[in-house]
């Protein structure tokens, strides 16, 4: 959030929560300054539009290899 970066809108904590879910255990996200983000999403692998209207719903995830149980 512009003025307030420890601040952690409603948005992100849902998000955080389904991820600690699907992880099993606490997997903290990290926050990016906000022209640092647009930056990443241009060299983003894919981009996921999706319905969410309320303000900080963007966010950027890793991709990367899940290795079998």
């Amino acid at each position: 959030i512009v003025g307030k970066p420890n601040e952690i809108p409603p948005v992100q904590k849902e998000v955080q929560k389904e991820i600690d879910a699907a992880e099993g255990k606490p997997w903290p996200m990290i926050s990016i300054e906000r022209y640092a983000f647009y930056e990443r999403s241009k060299k983003a692998y894919c981009v996921i539009q999706t319905g969410e209207r309320r303000f900080y719903g963007c966010f950027a995830f890793r991709k990367g290899v899940v290795p079998p149980d």
